[in-house]
C-alpha cells in the first residue's frame, strides 16, 4: 500500500489548527483502503497555543509527525524541514488555512495514479483578492516566466501540490538556503500535470503572509530562478556609455555653433539640463547596483553555511518506515 505525507507549516494558527485537522482526517478517512497517511504539521515558531493544539493531537493520533522550530523561520524553511523527515511514497504540501482545499487531494492523487511526478494544484479564479493582491500576482508571475529562461515557473501556482518520491529526493538533495519551492520544483522537472481549483475565504484568523512576505518571496524567486538581472548592468553600462557619447558630441556641436555665432544656447538651460542627465544617470547606476547587491546577499548567506532552521523538538509518527 503506498504512503502518503501531507506537509502543512503552521504560525499561530491556534484557530485553524482544530479545523484542519479535522477536515484532513475526514478526508483521508475516505480513501484509507488505497493509502497509508502520514501527517508533517511544522510549528515555525508560533506564539500563540498552535504547538500545545498540535501536541495534543499527536497524543490522540500515531500519525502525526510533529516538528517545532525554535523560533519563526519563515514558511519556505517549515516546507523544507517537512519534506526532508516526509516518508512517503509521494508528499503533498498545502496551507493550513484550509484555503488550499483538501477536497483536491482526490484529485492529485488521481492524477498520480495516473503516473504524473509532479501534479500542482492551479488557482482559477482571484475574484476574491483586492486588486492589488490580483494586480501583484499577476506581474509576479510575468516577471518570474520571463525570467526563468529554461525554468518555466507556471502561473497561479504555489506551494500547493503532490511531488513524488523520486521528485522529492532531487529537491533535498539541492544545498541551497534561498529556497522557493514554487521555482525548486520546475527546476527538477519530470512528468508534470496541474489541476483547478477555487480558493475558498480563510474561515478564521488573519493570514500570516503580507505584502512584506511577498515582496520578499518574488526577491528571492527572481533571483533563485534567473541571473539574467546581472546581465542588465552590462546592457546597461554599454547603451549608458553611447548615450553619454552621443550627447558630449551633441553638446560640442551646439558650442561650435555658438562660437560661429550661428546659434546662441542659454547657459542656466544647460546646466540645468546637463544637471539632471547625470543625476538621472547615476540613479540608474545605483538601482543596477542595488540589484547586482541582491546577488551578493545570497552568495553571503550560502557563504554563512549556517542551516536554514534548527528544530527545538521532533516528534515523529509511529508510521512504518
Amino acid at each position: 500500500m503506498q504512503r502518503i505525507s501531507i506537509v502543512a507549516p503552521m504560525y499561530n494558527e491556534e484557530e485553524m489548527a482544530p479545523i484542519f485537522y479535522k477536515t484532513i482526517c475526514n478526508i483521508v478517512e475516505k480513501v484509507k483502503d488505497k493509502y497509508i497517511f502520514e501527517f508533517v504539521l511544522i510549528n515555525d515558531g508560533s506564539k500563540d497555543k498552535t504547538l500545545s493544539l498540535l501536541k495534543e493531537f499527536k497524543n490522540k493520533d500515531d500519525r502525526i509527525h510533529l516538528i517545532s522550530f525554535s523560533r519563526n523561520y519563515g514558511h519556505e524553511a517549515a516546507i523544507c524541514a517537512g519534506m526532508k523527515e516526509a516518508k512517503g511514497d509521494a508528499i503533498i504540501i498545502m496551507d493550513s488555512d484550509l484555503q488550499d482545499p483538501p477536497e483536491v487531494i482526490y484529485e492529485l492523487l488521481k492524477k498520480y495514479e495516473e503516473g504524473y511526478e509532479v501534479v500542482n494544484g492551479r488557482r482559477v479564479d482571484r475574484k476574491k483578492d483586492s486588486f492589488l493582491k490580483r494586480f501583484t500576482a499577476e506581474k509576479y508571475y510575468d516577471v518570474i516566466y520571463k525570467l526563468s529562461g529554461k525554468i518555466k515557473v507556471p502561473k497561479n501556482i504555489g506551494n500547493f501540490r503532490l511531488i513524488s518520491r523520486k521528485v522529492l529526493d532531487h529537491i533535498n538533495a539541492l544545498n541551497e538556503r534561498s529556497r522557493v519551492f514554487r521555482v525548486i520544483v520546475p527546476y527538477v522537472g519530470f512528468k508534470t500535470t496541474s489541476v483547478d481549483f477555487v480558493r475558498p475565504k480563510r474561515l478564521k484568523g488573519e493570514s500570516k503572509y503580507n505584502y512584506k512576505s511577498m515582496f520578499s518571496l518574488a526577491g528571492d524567486s527572481i533571483v533563485s530562478s534567473s541571473s539574467i538581472p546581472l546581465g542588465w548592468s552590462l546592457k546597461f553600462g554599454i547603451y549608458t556609455s553611447i548615450i553619454s557619447i552621443i550627447g558630449m558630441l551633441v553638446f560640442a556641436i551646439f558650442l561650435i555653433l555658438k562660437k560661429c555665432n550661428v546659434y546662441s544656447l542659454n547657459i542656466d538651460s544647460k546646466f540645468f539640463f546637463l544637471l539632471f542627465f547625470i543625476a538621472f544617470f547615476f540613479s540608474l547606476v545605483f538601482i543596477f547596483l542595488g540589484i547586482i547587491s541582491q546577488y551578493i546577499a545570497r552568495i553571503f548567506k550560502e557563504a554563512q553555511d549556517r542551516p536554514l532552521y534548527i528544530i527545538d523538538e521532533d516528534l515523529d509518527s509511529n508510521m512504518q518506515k
